[in-house]
């Protein structure tokens, strides 16, 4: 007897059929054939409900999964510049479908500025991260575009030497601590 049909039984003593149903789902012994046959249809219904998507449902999905992605990355505890605030403010245009220039309209930020902050060549002040939450509908906080370009700043700190040992010698009477 395999071990669904077992589980199966047991549970028939103490519910209806109709109360398994609802409660729970039992998986199927499928043979390899079969499990490819189901893995094939899923792929073809996942495939007609993005086709009947609409454009509101696409920036909405794609909004929440760049969100989530941006979260994951704010947990790591490390920097890269492949997702830069920059980056992300780049896929958020192109999740929109919005070039520069109307983003820059639509944040009411000077184009070149904006494509200075694009290409991570200039630094982002609060204001924008505000814009940008209430321009992403509070999708986005605000906090999450500010801890990006905080990540940067902490990651130059920590690699940034030569200035280091510049400012300590401007230092006079440092408390020094015995171990």
């Amino acid at each position: 007897m395999k071990k669904y049909e077992k589980i199966y039984k047991e549970l028939s003593k103490k519910y209806t059929d109709e109360e398994i149903g609802e409660a729970m789902l039992i998986p199927e012994d499928l043979t390899a054939e079969e499990r490819a046959a189901a893995d094939e249809e899923l792929l073809a219904f996942r495939f007609k409900l993005l086709q009947e998507q609409t454009e509101e449902e696409r920036v909405y999905s794609d909004l929440l999964r760049f969100k989530y992605q941006m979260e994951d990355y704010l947990k790591k505890g490390f920097y890269t510049d492949e997702k830069s605030f920059g980056k992300h403010l780049e896929e958020y245009a192109r999740i929109l479908k919005r070039t520069k220039k109307k983003l820059s309209e639509d944040l009411d930020v000077h184009y070149t500025r904006l494509s200075r902050i694009i290409n991570d060549r200039e630094e982002p002040n609060i204001e924008l991260t505000y814009r940008l939450d209430i321009h992403s509908g509070n999708l986005i906080p605000a906090i999450y575009w500010w801890k990006l370009m905080i990540k940067k700043q902490a990651d130059s700190i920590k690699k940034d030497k030569k200035t280091r040992e510049k400012e300590a010698s401007r230092v006079s009477n440092a408390i020094k601590f015995r171990a």
